[in-house]
């Protein structure tokens, strides 16, 4: 892969990462020909195989034919040494991911707000025939003017397009699919729709509905259980988040551009009676310019003199307290648990700590997500110190030879533990006796891959017609 510093095909500076993906990393760059900054998103190293280059060319095609303030724009597709990279309008903001790490919840007048204009953008996709099936918190970046765009198209489909996924496995992030995706089914438009009820549900209450101890787990709980109640919003707002969580796809509320028109309804409502709505993010600097320099003079000139021996006595203290501490205080390895390894990584690397990723399987945690560290935190960090950071690969291993002549339901459980979802399947053989004769697939598998188990069965007895009988 191309370093930073480096620049791809003769026109691209590349510079640091911006944000990683289970197949694709974005890094910052700048178009050397039109002296702008871009996005610029690359395949992992090892994973250019033909599949993920379908992806790519598929994200081009689709997202390039879309033209919406509300989705991210690309620009070019190119393959340097055989490898695919995609440039993309570059989006400065914050994904909604971490603006729910940072404040949890937000107040229902930007949910609304929020719901509203990834609607809008779902809208402009769904009409140009195109399902985005992976809407989730990291794919909504919000500007800093509160603007929300809706970006990764990369395992969007088209209705006339060919699948590019393997037969059986999940597609999407399972805390948002709808049922349909987790039973297999081809995603629609409604389908994105549910997700969008899913982030709006957790933006109003701080966490994920169907979230259980695996995937596996969580994914049988968006097919079976009921959506926990939304309490203490307003009127409406609960029942716009259920008519969008409707187990049948075809009960869901219309279309995107109804779910849209119905959160600015519900939000004009509630903004007649409160203050207006503010954006997701705090205002532009400029905001805070704009009003200061209306202020009177005497109340700017005193609240300056107040600040000015406030921040004397804080830049005193700070120097009394760090003297201190860098006396007596020596460098601690930080606790980077309970983090994905891209908020770990960029922990440890401010701290100017050594350290390093080992990928781990663990079917109950989710990729990418931090199992554990070593040295623990809190231990001294001296020059020798290489911080280790377990991190969940999102894989799991299934060896055929394990449930091959298990009867279905003791190879299913022993699937299940695994992070796979078991299916069922027969063979019609003269010595059959309700064993396992083949898994397909086995191996190394994504976490929440669906595995077909083949019984095989004894054949019905034929029945035979003798002479005596009429």
């Amino acid at each position: 892969m191309v370093e930073v510093g480096e620049v791809l095909a003769g026109r691209y500076a590349l510079g640091d990462v911006l944000g990683a993906g289970g197949s694709g990393v974005v890094r910052r760059a700048r178009d050397t020909l039109l002296h702008r900054d871009v996005a610029i998103k690359q395949l992992r190293a090892g994973q250019d195989d033909d599949v993920l280059r379908a992806r790519l060319q598929a994200e081009a095609r689709l997202a390039g034919s879309l033209h919406h303030p509300g989705v991210a724009e690309v620009f070019d597709y190119l393959e340097v040494d055989g490898q695919p990279h995609l440039v993309l309008q570059l989006v400065e903001g914050t994904s909604l991911w971490q603006v729910l790490r940072d404040r949890r919840t937000l107040p229902v007048r930007e949910v609304l707000d929020l719901v509203a204009q990834v609607a809008d953008a779902l809208e402009a996709a769904h009409e140009a025939g195109i399902v985005h099936r992976d809407l989730k918190p990291s794919n909504v970046i919000v500007t800093d003017e509160g603007r929300a765009v809706l970006v990764d198209f990369g395992i969007a489909r088209s209705a006339d397009a060919e699948p590019l996924t393997s037969t059986g496995t999940i597609v999407g992030t399972v805390d948002y699919i709808s049922p349909e995706q987790c039973s297999g089914h081809t995603a629609t438009p409604a389908s994105d729709l549910w997700s969008l009820g899913m982030l709006a549900y957790e933006c109003l209450t701080g966490h994920k509905p169907f979230r259980r101890e695996t995937p596996v787990a969580t994914a049988l709980a968006v097919l079976h259980d009921d959506l926990p109640p939304i309490e203490g919003q307003p009127p409406g707002v609960a029942q716009l988040v259920a008519g969008l969580v409707v187990r049948d796809a075809g009960a869901r509320l219309g279309h995107a551009g109804v779910v849209a028109d119905t959160a600015r309804e519900i939000l004009a409502a509630l903004t007649e009676e409160t203050e207006p709505v503010r954006p997701v993010l705090p205002p532009a600097p400029g905001a805070s310019a704009l009003a200061a320099s209306r202020e009177r003079p005497w109340r700017r000139a005193l609240r300056s003199r107040r600040t000015a021996v406030a921040a004397a006595l804080v830049a005193a203290s700070l120097v009394v307290i760090g003297g201190v501490a860098a006396r007596s205080e020596p460098d601690r390895v930080p606790d980077v648990g309970h983090a994905t390894w891209a908020a770990a990584d960029t922990r440890l690397t401010r701290a100017e700590i050594d350290h390093r990723r080992v990928l781990v399987d663990d079917p109950s945690a989710e990729t990418g997500d931090v199992l554990g560290q070593s040295p623990a935190p809190g231990s001294r960090v001296d020059d020798d110190t290489v911080v280790v950071v377990r991190v969940a690969s999102g894989q799991t291993t299934l060896d055929a030879d394990d449930v091959t002549g298990l009867g279905y339901a003791r190879a299913a459980r022993k699937l299940v533990a695994l992070g796979l979802v078991p299916s069922r399947g027969s063979v019609v053989r003269s010595d059959g006796d309700g064993a396992v004769v083949a898994v397909r697939p086995a191996g190394r598998l994504p976490v929440g891959a669906t595995v077909e188990l083949v019984v095989a069965v004894a054949p019905t007895p034929a029945y035979s017609w003798s002479s005596e009988e009429g």
